[in-house]
């Protein structure tokens, strides 16, 4: 179980920190020769009209999702676009997401995803905030499971859906 803040707020760490990047190789190797990251897996994520790569990087427990738009369109292109590359949004570990997600919507913070299940794996993402550019997701995780293929291109309909970057 996670500490809860003062406030209630129930996050218990960050779980990973996703990248928007202009180039996804160039990334990669930055994290791996320069930092020492390992590369544990890369995706490649096609939406109806747009799509994404992404690698997915660990050392010593620390999480990087390094992602790249592959069109102008892409949400990861229109983000760069937009805030420049760098932090996409930090994921937070929470406990329970519904709750997590009632408690922010009382607070007045919007999402651009609805409840987003997989196996083992909830996630939310919020909206951008555009006064400081950041996004968040809130996730739960059953023990160590991972990102399925699935989780990520139900995230990447939503975000196409519905304009969001």
């Amino acid at each position: 179980m996670h500490d809860e803040a003062r406030d209630g707020t129930p996050y218990g760490r960050i779980d990973h920190v996703a990248i928007a990047v202009r180039d996804l190789e160039d990334g990669i190797r930055f994290f791996v020769d320069l930092l020492g990251f390992q590369l544990m897996q890369r995706r490649v994520i096609t939406g109806k009209r747009t799509g994404m790569v992404s690698a997915e990087l660990e050392h010593n427990g620390i999480k990087f999702v390094l992602c790249q738009g592959t069109e102008p369109e892409s949400q990861v292109s229109m983000l760069i676009e937009k805030f420049g590359p760098g932090v996409a949004h930090i994921a937070l570990a929470v406990d329970d997401v519904e709750a997590t997600s009632a408690q922010l919507r009382k607070r007045g913070m919007s999402f651009d995803t609805s409840i987003i299940r997989g196996p083992g794996l909830i996630q939310l993402f919020s909206s951008r905030d555009m006064n400081s550019g950041m996004s968040f997701e809130f996730i739960q995780r059953d023990g160590e499971a991972n990102f399925s293929e699935d989780n990520v291109r139900a995230l990447f309909a939503q975000l196409e859906n519905s304009g969001a970057y």
